[in-house]
């Protein structure tokens, strides 16, 4: 199960107010999937369009059953009633910037989505455990376990998209040895060598550079201490010359590779190369985007903690 980002900052003092959350939470999911339908429309993207629809459309179903449920007990109306905090955030990322992955498959959007009812059946559980009344409790637990049935019906739904991809031209997943990825790191490193403007001038293409070296070379030194196999989305053919899209590519395997490491040594060298790698996908997309103001303020790679 997905963790919270950060717990409420307080307990839900009434049915009015678990009534509004619930309302908002639901009506937030909804205008982000509408929203990241319209973004994949835009870009030409309709058959991801169309999941984000579908997914807009099982939100708005669960509006109306809160809705439905507050009228049901004479419950002052959700959508009226003040919110006690800001509506927490359930989801992996604002909607514009899912929607810029070169990755974006049916079958990540649905596990995207698997994550965000996970957390909302977090937050519901610990709405329940920090319940000051009994009526809150109880709602609280029965919203938990509405949350647990969606995240179940999704689950089955990003099956469904696993094993299509499966059947298509390449598997949804593959494994992955740490030798490709130093390969892939010398093959994005020799682009932007050569293409300096991809990455705000030679000054910025230098330090990417040296830093994407290093990174193969720590991944060639893992390699030999440590037989690594990583379980990663297959990177499509026709991606695999996009300097952003293997950047992006390269970011979710290293962080992949801290999260199953074992190895203390292992696990802080990944966690360098992820903050690195980020670093390295911000100057790209932020080029792309013509957005030189988070370059500036970006005068050095972070450093792991």
């Amino acid at each position: 199960m997905a963790d919270l980002k950060a717990e409420p900052p307080g307990p839900v003092r009434s049915l009015s107010e678990f009534f509004a959350l619930a309302h908002a939470m639901e009506s937030d999911a909804v205008a982000r999937y509408e929203k990241g339908a319209d973004l994949l429309h835009q870009q030409g993207a309709d058959d991801l369009s169309e999941v984000f629809a579908r997914l807009a459309e099982v939100e708005r179903g669960h509006v109306d059953q809160v809705n439905a449920w507050a009228g049901h007990i004479g419950a002052a109306s959700p959508a009226k009633t003040a919110l006690p905090w800001a509506v927490p955030d359930t989801h992996d990322a604002p909607p514009e910037e899912v929607t810029q992955s070169r990755l974006l498959t049916p079958y990540r959007v649905l596990a995207s989505a698997v994550r965000h009812e996970e957390r909302a059946f977090a937050f519901w559980t610990y709405v329940a455990a920090h319940a000051e009344t009994r009526d809150v409790k109880e709602a609280a637990e029965r919203m938990a376990l509405e949350e647990l049935e969606h995240v179940s019906i999704l689950r089955r739904e990003r099956r469904k998209a696993f094993h299509a991809e499966q059947q298509g031209a390449t598997p949804a997943s593959m494994a992955i040895a740490l030798g490709a990825l130093a390969a892939l790191e010398r093959r994005l490193d020799g682009f932007i060598d050569q293409h300096p403007e991809t990455a705000a001038g030679r000054e910025f293409a230098d330090r990417i550079v040296g830093d994407g070296r290093r990174a193969a070379d720590t991944l060639s030194g893992i390699a030999t201490r440590e037989a690594r196999i990583l379980y990663l989305p297959v990177l499509a053919v026709d991606k695999q010359e996009e300097p952003i899209a293997i950047a992006e590519y390269l970011v979710e395997a290293y962080l992949r590779l801290a999260e199953t490491s074992q190895n203390p040594e292992t696990l802080a060298a990944a966690q360098e190369l992820a903050a690195l790698a980020v670093y390295r996908l911000e100057i790209l997309t932020s080029v792309a985007g013509g957005d030189n103001r988070k370059i500036k303020s970006r005068r050095a790679p972070p450093k792991a903690s």
